[in-house]
């Protein structure tokens, strides 16, 4: 057995999982599986002192994780993402919930969100209006 062997494997494992939160987890947990996979594999083959073992254990290892876990990995990884931005509400139309007054702001729910908003001259509560811009954190609006 060389004990230097699986020691190479095991620190260059753990090398690699530094290298990924180094890098920020860019390259989707890849370098941390792959790492893990060689301590694992160097921590087998020390245990039974045989280099061949901890060699073919880190190869299966890196085999399930290629075929099986990177794809439940990035699974897992990818989130469904809503739009956020507020460019998105130009032209649509949404109802008063606070009266909006000539210079001060009133607000305005579109779906299930409430917002600042702001028009030219006074748009009492329940007046279904239409989003011209977006003005800072402030929506404009017309009267429909």
């Amino acid at each position: 057995m060389n004990a230097s062997l699986m020691s190479l494997f095991i620190f260059g494992g753990l090398g690699l999982i530094l290298l990924e939160l180094i890098v920020g987890v860019q390259t989707g947990f890849d370098l941390v599986l792959l790492g893990s996979t060689m301590v694992v594999g160097g921590l087998v083959g020390g245990f039974f002192q045989n280099d061949s073992v901890g060699i073919i254990t880190t190869i299966v290892l890196s085999i399930v994780y290629i075929f099986i876990g990177r794809k439940i990995i990035k699974e897992k990884l990818n989130t469904k993402s809503y739009k956020t931005n507020v460019d998105d509400l130009v032209g649509k139309t949404g109802t008063v919930v606070k009266i909006i007054k000539s210079g001060k702001a009133g607000q305005v729910k579109i779906g299930s969100e409430v917002w600042r908003a702001e028009a030219e001259g006074e748009i009492e509560v329940d007046t279904k209006v239409k989003v011209l811009d977006v003005e800072g954190v402030s929506l404009k609006v017309v009267r429909l």
